[in-house]
């Protein structure tokens, strides 16, 4: 009886063990939200504006930058609209050769109030952004009114 007890015990305290170790090798994500560019802070809340002419730009694109000492796996930009409408979006990243690549694209995404639209996108293997780009507009999407963040994660 005494043995089959503390036979018990080992196996409850090496399967603790067993767990811990499994918790402690499973880390949590860590995001760090990204500055916009043009502006003070890490969202922004903007209307769309009517499509671009040869005298007018218009407000279809927000840049954010990243740090340059760190690295991230992984870019989640948060839209989250005012008004039910239907949004164009993408997400894409700028890398310091010129180049860039599109992390995520959808025309006419459905979106509803106190719904948050979530784009999930990761940089090329061996390149680190410098710059998101946000892509938010669309004929269907002016006078829309959205507030915009992005995260970089690690």
């Amino acid at each position: 009886m005494f043995l089959n007890s503390v036979n018990a015990k080992l196996l409850g305290i090496l399967g603790l063990l067993i767990s811990l170790s499994f918790v402690s090798s499973a880390q949590a994500e860590t995001c760090t939200a990204l500055n916009v560019i043009g502006a003070t802070g890490t969202s922004v809340k903007k209307t769309v504006s009517p499509f671009s002419t040869l005298v007018t730009n218009n407000n279809w694109n927000t840049d954010f930058a990243v740090p340059s000492d760190r690295s991230f796996n992984r870019y989640v930009a948060t839209i989250i609209p005012e008004n039910n409408a239907n949004f164009d979006v993408e997400l894409n990243l700028k890398y310091s050769d010129n180049s860039s690549s599109r992390a995520y694209k959808k025309d006419n995404v459905a979106v509803k109030v106190g719904k948050p639209l979530r784009l999930v996108g990761s940089p090329q293997p061996q390149l680190d952004p410098f710059q998101v780009n946000v892509f938010i507009g669309g004929l269907n999407a002016i006078g829309n009114t959205y507030t915009l963040s992005v995260l970089g994660c690690i």
